[in-house]
Formats: C-alpha cells, structure tokens, sequence
C-alpha cells in the first residue's frame, strides 16, 4: 500500500482508540523501551503527542527520561524546520503549529549532542520506512546530521509487510517501539 493509503488507514485506527487505551498502550510502550540497551546515551530527542490525533502519550517517557537524568530535548516546528529544545523538567508548554505543544522555555541545542530520537509515526514497515503525516520534517531533519543517532519509532500498531512508495529520501528506523515489543531493523 502506499503512504497515502496508509495514512489514511492509520490514522482511522488510532481515532478508534479510546483515551484510557491510549494510555495503557502508552505505558507498554514505556515499558518496553525500558528493556532496551540505550539508557547508556545522555541526549534523547521526543516528540511531544497531538492529543486530537490520539498519539502515543509521551509524557511518561519524558518522566522517565528525567528520572533517569537525562538530557530531554523536544522539536519545536520553525517555518519547514524542526528546531531542537532542550527542557528542564517543569517546563510549561503552549499550544504551537500544527497544533502541537511546544515549551515556553528552552535552550536550543545543535543536532549533532542529539544521541537518541524518538520518533513519531503512524505504521512502520518490516525494514524501517515510516509513515508520519506527510510534511517529511523529521525526514528533512534526520538528513541534516553528520552522525545519525538511534532512531526509535513510538506505535500502536506492529510494522506491516510493505510500504509500496517508500524512497531513498525517507530516512528508515532502527527500531520501532510498539505495545508488544521492540522490533530491530538493523542489518547484519
């Protein structure tokens, strides 16, 4: 299928999610990443959810994150650019573009301190491709680094055979992150 289809199926299942699944699936998630080898790593970039899209809750992962003394860093959308917002914990947020939140406090930091990305999506395919919602700004982000960090994509759903349209444009996975499991995309 395509990325468009996808979409467009993806995001009617996630509608179909009541806010109290929303959350336990969310806690597995948690939980999962929790049994992963990166809590070694110092800076984790995470994508604040858009409640009206029924996305991943990430706020006790970023709980976690603090927790576990880590440097938390969130985007913030600037024009066609997602520009990186290291917070402290407390901060308080204001709705921003695309109706996401972003922070009302926050000291920009350069891509390359950036060791750990997770990654917002709809589905993922068997070999790391995803589908957002299309506008590629973590795609055109992800392009601007010397070094790519560890990419982790937070979902609902398990990966799917295919995406029919996925390019060399579109920067792939290394793991997707679902209530179930941690699925490795790495190549031997």
């Amino acid at each position: 299928m395509t990325k468009s289809d996808l979409r467009n199926i993806y995001k009617k299942k996630r509608k179909e999610l009541s806010s109290t699944e929303i959350q336990l699936l969310s806690l597995k998630i948690l939980e999962n990443l929790k049994k992963m080898d990166i809590w070694d790593f110092s800076v984790f970039h995470i994508f604040l959810p858009i409640e009206s899209q029924n996305e991943i809750d990430t706020f006790p992962i970023i709980d976690y994150l603090f927790e576990q003394n880590k440097k938390v860093v969130v985007p913030k959308v600037q024009g066609l650019n997602l520009i990186n917002c290291e917070i402290q914990k407390g901060v308080n947020f204001e709705i921003g573009k695309f109706n996401i939140s972003e922070p009302k406090g926050f000291q920009e930091i350069e891509n390359q301190e950036i060791e750990v990305v997770f990654m917002p999506m709809l589905i993922s395919d068997k070999i790391g491709n995803r589908v957002g919602y299309g506008g590629g700004f973590y795609d055109r982000w992800l392009n601007q680094f010397k070094k790519q960090p560890i990419k982790i994509g937070l979902n609902f759903f398990e990966p799917i055979d295919e995406i029919s349209d996925a390019n060399e444009m579109d920067v792939r996975l290394d793991y997707s992150a679902t209530p179930e499991e941690i699925v490795s995309f790495a190549t031997s």
